[in-house]
């Protein structure tokens, strides 16, 4: 089964928006075996509303949208799709009950053009926001099936959830399986090198393979049928098994979870204390719920004075060797490891930039250190030139060194 997103708002054409809902939809849809053909972003305006559902209605067989569906007069959707459909609105008693309640709810006035949002399509399928106040729409036409949702994030997912449930039941789909792994700390091209002999067994199997790449890591994953699953599930294992250095391991979404999982299994705590990357590392741990069963804290020293002053490192250690030193990392990882109390300590310096950078040490240079119970670690890196991938590829390579230290 092939399906079309279509997002529509401004907002997302002028880049004032990022448009993380097709994302989102994709994944869903695709979880269950229905590939998605393309996705487009579209102007507030009801000809391109009704044009990209009218291209799209013969040759899909799920058309979503997302966006348009509020009270106030440039949400345009529900009325284009009226008309579209030849359908009428009508007045939902249930669903203008629910939102009243949801006003009351937060103590907020019911406006006029609240009620609104419960005019809703005679013909259409309901289904209930439980989280906002537009409810999503459920058109059928031919094989098609057109699915509106608001565009706002957090009510998108709830209705979108709902839709895959109803989905399951009406139709027979889900004949798919696909296994993912992570992998970290090699490139895409040198770990496709590695596996090319296992690639190209899976391609004359009729399993898919595909490289997920992002910075600092990449997702490889194996797509096939039901009657697959064991040879997938196999496959992966072999992976796995013949280069730990590399694999974090499959159905881990990231390198923090799978640091967590680890912390949780030594019954270790871990602290950091970081300079170029200020916080960003900390923010990452942190992102895991449950992380505070094993994170302590941070100390982000991003100036020589805080590193002196609160972290203790020597000012002949500065002095001699910079910021951005081997001999910098080590002592706020041994003095991050006693001042915050904890297990395992990681330290962060680099450079970058744009600016900052010299011959000795160019920008994209990073020291990273790790202090563990018996021995302090260290790695030299260097990135590029572009401040926000270095600083990017500083925390993702943090979290790879710690993972494979904490796998000793």
């Amino acid at each position: 089964m092939r399906a079309k997103i279509i997002t529509i708002g401004d907002e997302i054409l002028v880049g004032q928006t990022v448009d993380t809902n097709s994302a989102y939809i994709a994944k869903k849809l695709n979880s269950i075996g229905v590939k998605i053909s393309e996705i487009i972003s579209i102007t507030d305006t009801k000809s391109h509303i009704i044009n990209s559902v009218d291209k799209a209605i013969n040759d899909h067989d799920f058309i979503i949208l997302t966006g348009g569906l509020g009270p106030t007069n440039d949400d345009i959707t529900k009325n284009a799709l009226v008309d579209y459909f030849d359908d009428e609105l009508i007045e939902h008693p249930e669903i203008l009950a629910k939102i009243k309640g949801f006003f009351e709810r937060f103590n907020k006035p019911f406006l006029d053009v609240n009620e609104l949002q419960a005019m809703l399509p005679k013909q259409a399928r309901i289904i209930e926001n439980d989280l906002g106040t537009a409810s999503g729409m459920w058109f059928k036409k031919g094989k098609a099936n057109i699915l509106s949702l608001p565009g706002v994030p957090f009510e998108m997912k709830g209705l979108i959830n709902k839709f895959i449930d109803l989905i399951k039941v009406d139709y027979e789909i889900g004949n798919f399986y696909h296994k993912t792994t992570l992998v970290a700390g090699i490139g895409e091209s040198y770990f496709a090198e590695m596996i090319e002999d296992w690639e190209s067994q899976n391609r004359i199997d009729g399993i898919g393979v595909a490289y997920l790449p992002s910075v600092g890591s990449l997702k490889l994953r194996l797509t096939g049928t039901l009657l697959q699953k064991a040879i997938i599930d196999e496959r992966i294992k072999f992976i796995e098994d013949k280069f730990p250095k590399y694999i974090v391991g499959s159905d881990i979404n990231s390198l923090e979870e799978k640091i967590g999982l680890l912390l949780l299994s030594k019954k270790a705590v871990l602290g950091t204390v970081e300079s170029c990357t200020a916080g960003g590392l900390a923010n990452k741990i942190v992102s895991i719920p449950g992380s505070s069963a094993y994170y302590s804290g941070s100390i982000v020293s991003y100036s020589d004075a805080i590193k002196q002053s609160i972290v203790g490192v020597l000012p002949e250690t500065l002095k001699q060797h910079g910021a951005v030193s081997e001999e910098t990392v080590i002592e706020m990882a041994k003095n991050g490891r006693t001042k915050l109390n904890v297990d395992y300590c990681i330290s962060i310096s680099g450079v970058a930039g744009p600016d900052g950078g010299t011959e000795e040490k160019p920008v994209g240079t990073v020291w990273i250190a790790i202090a563990t119970p018996d021995q302090v670690l260290t790695k030299k890196f260097n990135f590029g030139y572009n401040r926000a991938r270095n600083i990017q590829s500083t925390i993702m390579a943090a979290l790879n060194f710690l993972r494979l230290t904490l796998m000793t």
